[in-house]
């Protein structure tokens, strides 16, 4: 997705009622826009997690969940996560949709994340995309907290509930 499309405005409801430009999306909290995000696992009990570009404008070099991304106008929100982890790292994947969504209030701006999860066989190679991620790595579940000591992972922010969320789900 571009730097500035238009996004679909939704309220509390998720029911769309406008659009918004990306760019106004993000100075304005009471504008909510609609974001997808999955977490990949594989059949060794570990999760694919990605280190944002510097290039990014937020959380650059972070550690984050598999893939994330904005829904466009119209867009269905499983079409987009598909785009997105495509787009991201070259990952072709089949979303399961989590049963959860919920909205993520910033000081600037306002999100309804709409989460899914994917397990892959193995490692499936990937093509990571220089102006989204700048590496990516398979962590085992046990280890997480030991990675986010060395790394630049912050236990208590959304990518790490919802992974525990989700390994819990599905008995990993």
């Amino acid at each position: 997705m571009s730097k500035n499309e238009l996004l679909d405005l939704v309220n509390e409801k998720d029911e769309v009622i406008g659009t918004v430009w990306k760019s106004e999306a993000h100075k304005d909290p009471t504008k909510i826009h609609r974001e997808v995000a999955i977490a990949v696992f594989n059949e060794k009990g570990e999760v694919l997690l990605q280190q944002r570009s510097m290039k990014k404008l937020t959380g650059r070099g972070e550690w984050k969940i598999t893939a994330a991304g904005h829904v466009g106008r119209g867009e269905d929100p499983q079409k987009a996560v598909v785009r997105e982890a495509e787009e991201e790292l070259g990952l072709k994947i089949v979303p399961k949709y989590f049963g959860k969504k919920f909205v993520i209030r910033g000081d600037k701006e306002a999100r309804f994340f709409w989460i899914y999860y994917s397990i892959v066989k193995n490692h499936p190679s990937l093509k990571l995309d220089e102006d989204e991620v700048m590496d990516a790595r398979w962590v085992k579940l046990d280890k997480l907290e030991e990675f986010a000591i060395k790394n630049d992972y912050d236990l208590l922010g959304n990518s790490h509930k919802i992974i525990v969320e989700l390994k819990k789900k599905l008995k990993l």
